[in-house]
C-alpha cells in the first residue's frame, strides 16, 4: 500500500493540474499499448493503434514496461498540454539524470537500448528519446488529443467543484475507489508498501486518460509531488463510433438527428447554451430534447445556482456504443 503523509500546509498546497498532461499521457499510453487495459475504450484504442507503431519505436516501449517502473524524467510536467513544451523538458534532461533514472531498469536485467547507448558514451540520448516520443504522440495520441483532453477536463472540473464546495479533505476522499483518506494519511491500494512524506511541498492531482487501474506517482516525487488519477469516464472511442459508413448515424432513425446530436454533445458535460450552439438549435428546443432524454434515463441534469449542466449517463453511453 502507498501511504502519502500530509502536514497542515500540504492540505493548503494541494492543487488540481490546469489541463491534461501530455507527457504523462504518452508515458501511460506506452504501457497500455503493451497489454490489455481492462477498459473498453483503452482496449479499442490499443487494437487500432498497436499495428501502426513501427519497430523503430520499440526502444521507447522498453522504457515503459507494463506494470513496471519507468524513468521519472519521462513525466517531468504537471499539467502541460502542449507537446512542444513537454518535449522541451525531456530534451533538456541532464546526462546524470538520465543515468540515474535508467539505472533501476538496468538493475532489473532489462538493459534497455537507451541505457546501453548512454553507457557507451552517446551524447544524443535525450534528443533521440524526444524524437521517438514526438513520433509516438503523432501516431498514437495526436489524432485523439482534443477528445482525450475533453475527458480529462470533465474530471478536472469535477475535482475543482468538490474542492471549492467541500474542501480538500472531501476531494481526497472521493478521488478513486482504491483511495482511503484518514487524516493525515492518504492510503492507496494496489501498490508495494511505501511511504511518501510531502513535508510541506503539497501535491498536484493530475487526471489522466491512459491511467487504467488506480492512482500512481513517481518513484522520486521531487520538489512538486504529483498523484495521477484515472478519469472517471472515457468517451472519445464511443464518440467516434457513433457515426456509420457514409456519415449516417444509426441512432438518428430512433432518436432523430437533432436529439442524437444533443445526446452526443452531453458526453462532455455542458450547459443548455452550449448544446444550442453545438447543435445549432434554439434554447427552447434544447430544453424539449433534454427533457425527453432525461425522462428516458439517457442524461442527467444538475443545477448549481443559475448554471445547469447536462451529462450523459452510462445508459446513454451504452446506447451510443451499441449503435456504433
Amino acid at each position: 500500500m502507498l501511504r502519502i503523509h500530509f502536514q497542515p500546509e500540504d492540505l493548503t498546497r494541494t492543487t488540481v493540474a490546469p489541463s491534461a498532461d501530455v507527457l504523462w499521457e504518452i508515458l501511460l499510453s506506452l504501457q497500455v499499448i503493451q497489454e490489455r487495459a481492462g477498459d473498453a475504450a483503452l482496449d479499442r484504442w490499443r487494437r487500432v493503434t498497436a499495428p501502426r507503431i513501427p519497430s523503430s519505436l520499440l526502444p521507447l516501449l522498453e522504457l515503459a514496461p507494463p506494470g513496471g517502473r519507468s524513468p521519472d524524467f519521462l513525466a517531468a510536467t504537471r499539467g502541460e498540454d502542449r507537446i512542444e513544451e513537454g518535449l522541451a523538458k525531456i530534451r533538456a534532461t541532464p546526462r546524470d539524470r538520465l543515468a540515474h533514472d535508467l539505472a533501476p531498469l538496468v538493475r532489473q536485467g532489462r538493459a534497455p537500448f537507451f541505457a546501453r547507448r548512454l553507457e557507451a558514451g552517446a551524447t544524443d540520448v535525450a534528443e533521440q528519446i524526444t524524437r521517438d516520443m514526438e513520433r509516438f504522440f503523432a501516431i498514437a495520441i495526436g489524432p485523439y488529443w482534443t477528445r482525450i483532453s475533453r475527458d480529462v477536463e470533465i474530471d478536472r472540473r469535477r475535482h475543482l467543484q468538490t474542492l471549492g464546495a467541500h474542501g480538500v479533505e472531501r476531494l481526497l476522499e472521493t478521488l478513486h475507489p482504491s483511495v482511503r483518506w484518514r487524516h493525515p494519511v492518504l492510503r492507496i491500494g494496489g501498490h508495494l508498501d511505501r511511504d511518501i512524506h510531502l513535508a510541506g511541498r503539497g501535491i498536484v492531482l493530475i487526471p489522466a486518460f491512459f491511467c487504467p487501474y488506480g492512482p500512481l506517482t513517481l518513484a522520486d516525487p521531487g520538489p512538486r509531488p504529483a498523484l495521477v488519477v484515472p478519469v472517471g469516464r472515457r468517451t472519445w472511442a464511443r464518440r467516434g463510433d457513433s457515426t456509420g459508413p457514409g456519415g449516417d448515424r444509426p441512432l438518428a432513425g430512433l432518436l432523430g438527428p437533432t436529439r442524437t446530436a444533443v445526446l452526443e454533445t452531453t458526453m462532455d458535460g455542458c450547459s443548455t447554451t452550449q448544446i444550442a450552439r453545438s447543435a445549432d438549435i434554439s434554447l427552447a428546443t434544447v430544453s424539449h430534447h433534454t427533457k425527453v432524454l432525461r425522462q428516458a434515463g439517457l442524461i442527467t441534469t444538475r443545477r448549481d445556482g443559475y448554471a445547469v449542466c447536462h451529462q450523459i449517463t452510462e445508459l446513454g453511453l451504452s446506447l451510443l456504443d451499441s449503435a456504433g
